[in-house]
């Protein structure tokens, strides 16, 4: 006799579909697993093993021989055990099953008591399950606000893929064999509201300060703040997210399936599809900020959303040049002996710098230390090439005390109002899926019926200024969601020179 069960293997963000055959074979009496399996796969044998004994599943003296196909696929994962266990009890039981179970997918940890527990990577499990037209799949209850989620920004194209979320085996087992699913095939859940985001009512801002904000939330741009200590650079950068809207349904499933892979249960943030926001520390490593072939980096955590570099030039210098290519594309690519991979890294990258070592070059409050060696050391840290990636270059002024803490009511909904119908007017042009920071210089120029004869003066006036091609692209960009904040269809010639004002 021979049982099949299925499941799946994470592999970067895609999963590859695997068969559990389970059958008797003569031998020594015992659970033999194989199919290129990690120890921690392994391991699931003998969770499974225990509690199927517990529910009156005897293996009696009997050699049982366990594969997992495709075998040349690595299997990784605590999600293993509950389709070992299920395909152990279609081969011991004396009862037939009802369901047959090649046709779901099977994902959860078994603890000893029975329970079912959540599993990294369960989106890209259930992903892979409905392009492969299977049924449903059976998880754990605890993952139930993953699969809500992901039925809201997920189309089934009328399929009848069923969610069915158990708390433990021997419910499961109940469902197999006895036909009793779950009264809710989903659980009651609710994903929490988070505190609100700290926004900018509490912080005074210029009007150089309130048009650079709408910059970012509109044109999609990527900002390099430049100043003092204590000027306000960070507080500006954190409170940047409340002005940005929730993410397009493709990309919500894309940070679902990245947030999947680093944690089992999802922030109730990314849940809600809001834009993620990353922070990482100056002193992380390369396989924290990009990621590995196995494991998403903060740059690819904070695909969709905000990744958030202070004190940029104290980071590695290896670190900023990889940084050059994913801004650029929106993919990081990472290439390795045995396995070649692509995390998507769509970010807008708010980075944030003292003007020297001692942060008070050009600053009215105390005398800097530096000398000039130092400083050129200092800047020599950021390379050319990375700083003609960033869009905006901006430096925060030093405000008194008495305008720091000033508070301007109502001064975040004002912002987010100008943002909303801005971005609107944008997408009159470019469609929804589409923003000025990711236009070509083409579609620019014939958008703001610029004609050739304008067009020429514009690329010579441009010459004078001795801007590389992608510094040029990059201006045109950010001038063009200056105009869309004037609500204006064409580019004018002081949009031009705003925007070049915030170039480096």
């Amino acid at each position: 006799m021979q049982s099949l069960t299925r499941t799946a293997t994470v592999d970067g963000t895609e999963a590859i579909l695997v068969t559990i055959e389970s059958t008797t074979t003569s031998g020594f009496a015992g659970l033999q697993l194989v199919g290129n399996i990690s120890d921690l796969c392994r391991d699931g044998k003998e969770r499974a093993k225990t509690v199927l004994e517990n529910l009156g599943y005897k293996m009696g003296h009997k050699r049982i021989l366990i594969n997992f196909s495709p075998a040349d696929s690595r299997k990784e994962g605590n999600h293993f055990d509950l389709p070992i266990a299920i395909s152990l009890a279609v081969l011991l039981s004396t009862k037939e099953a009802v369901e047959n179970t090649k046709d779901w997918l099977f994902a959860a940890e078994i603890g000893l008591d029975g329970s079912l527990r959540p599993s990294r990577g369960i989106i890209p499990l259930i992903l892979a399950a409905m392009k492969e037209g299977l049924n449903g799949v059976v998880i754990s209850a605890e993952n139930a606000k993953e699969v809500e989620a992901l039925q809201q920004v997920t189309s089934l194209h009328g399929r009848a893929f069923r969610f069915l979320c158990f708390d433990g085996l021997e419910d499961v087992l109940k469902w197999l064999f006895e036909g009793m699913a779950p009264s809710s095939a989903l659980p009651d859940v609710r994903i929490d509201d988070v505190e609100k985001p700290d926004d900018f009512d509490d912080m005074f801002l210029t009007p150089d300060l309130q048009r650079l904000a709408l910059c970012f939330a509109i044109g999609r741009h990527s900002l390099l703040l430049r100043g003092s200590p204590g000027c306000g650079k960070s507080m500006f950068a954190q409170r940047l997210p409340c002005l940005l809207p929730a993410v397009l349904s493709d990309i919500h499933i894309d940070c679902l399936r990245i947030h999947s892979l680093v944690t089992d249960r999802i922030p109730d943030s990314i849940l809600r599809g809001e834009p993620p926001f990353r922070s990482p520390h100056h002193t992380c490593s390369p396989q924290a900020l990009l990621g590995t072939a196995d494991q998403p980096g903060e740059l690819s955590l904070a695909h969709g959303g905000i990744l958030f570099l202070d004190e940029l030039p104290e980071f590695r210098r290896d670190l900023l040049e990889a940084l050059r290519e994913p801004l650029e594309t929106g993919y990081l690519n990472i290439s390795r002996a045995h396995k070649k991979l692509r995390w998507h890294s769509r970010v807008q990258l708010i980075a944030a710098c003292n003007n020297c070592p001692c942060g008070y070059m050009d600053s009215k409050r105390r005398l800097c230390l530096c000398s000039t060696q130092q400083r050129l050391n200092y800047n020599a840290r950021l390379s050319g090439p990375l700083l003609e990636r960033i869009d905006i270059h901006y430096r925060m002024p030093e405000l008194k005390p008495s305008q720091f803490s000033k508070s301007i009511l109502k001064q975040t909904h004002r912002l987010l109002e100008t943002v909303e119908t801005s971005r609107h007017f944008m997408y009159k042009r470019w469609g929804s899926q589409t923003d000025n920071a990711s236009v070509t210089l083409d579609q620019i120029f014939e958008s703001s019926l610029i004609d050739n004869n304008r067009r020429q003066n514009i690329m010579e006036d441009l010459e004078k200024l001795q801007v590389s091609s992608r510094s040029t692209l990059r201006l045109m960009r950010l001038a063009r969601t200056l105009a869309d904040i004037d609500r204006s269809e064409g580019i004018g010639f002081e949009h031009i020179r705003e925007a070049a004002a915030f170039r480096p």
